[in-house]
Order: C-alpha cells, then sequence, then structure tokens
C-alpha cells in the first residue's frame, strides 16, 4: 500500500508543477504560490475539522524547534521554482532533473541519519542516474 502512495505522490507532485506552472503563467509566479498555499491552507483546515473530533490544535504552543516549521518555507520556495522551470522544460525533463535531486538529497540524509554509506546504495544510485541520463540524451533529435 505504502508503495502504490509512493507512486501517487509522486504523479500528484508532477501535476501540481504543471498546474502551478500553468497558473503562474496566467497570474504571476509570487500570486500563483499564494494562490497554491492558500488553496492548501483551506483544504488543510478542512481536513483537520473532519478529522480532529474538536481537538485543539496546540502545536504552536509546544516545544517543537524552530528550524521543524522550516518546510513551510521550503515549500514555497519549491512551488517557486518549479513554477518557473515547468514553463522552460518539458514535464518529463522536470520530473528526471527533480528526482535527480531527490536522490543525491535522500542518499545524504540517509548517510547523515545512518553514519553510513552502504555501497549497494551508492551503485543503485548511479545506476538509476545513469539511466536517466541515457533517457534524456535518448529524446533528443527524435520527433
Amino acid at each position: 500500500m505504502y508503495i502504490f502512495f509512493s507512486l501517487l505522490a509522486g504523479c500528484l507532485v508532477i501535476l501540481c508543477i504543471s498546474i502551478n506552472g500553468r497558473l503562474a503563467i496566467k497570474v504571476g509566479l509570487i500570486q500563483a504560490g499564494i494562490t497554491n498555499y492558500l488553496v492548501g491552507l483551506i483544504c488543510s483546515i478542512v481536513y483537520f475539522i473532519i478529522t480532529s473530533n474538536g481537538l485543539p490544535i496546540d502545536f504552536l504552543y509546544s516545544s517543537i524547534p524552530f528550524y521543524y516549521f522550516l518546510g513551510g518555507v521550503v515549500g514555497s520556495v519549491i512551488m517557486l521554482l518549479n513554477s518557473i522551470i515547468i514553463n522552460n522544460l518539458s514535464a518529463v525533463y522536470v520530473t528526471v532533473l527533480v528526482f535527480i535531486g531527490q536522490l543525491s538529497i535522500g542518499v545524504f540524509i540517509d548517510y547523515l541519519q545512518a553514519g553510513d554509506l552502504p555501497v549497494g546504495k551508492v551503485i543503485g544510485g548511479m545506476l538509476i542516474l545513469a539511466g536517466l541520463i541515457v533517457y534524456i540524451k535518448g529524446g533528443k533529435g527524435q520527433t
């Protein structure tokens, strides 16, 4: 089930990038970002109301380190960058390049958390990267 959810999330990321890129063309980059996060906030509030059973929102008053809230900042930067690049590169190239970035940071985070880097992960990552490069180069000049 988690594999299916991962595949669905991957599809939705690219769909979201495409929609936000088109919105940025129509209303501007910053307005598209505000619209994206405002609609997301409304959906989150509705979801919270449906699932919370009346529980209060107390996370702002707990001892959560401030840097845990930087995910929203990073998400905004990601949305802005994707809205710029999706209108200048094909969706396939954006997907491949975003995946290469995700793969790289994923290996780095695994290294930081585990303290070691298994050779199998390095070789697997390099094989995926090589395959993606072949995929990108294979599409050039073909109609």
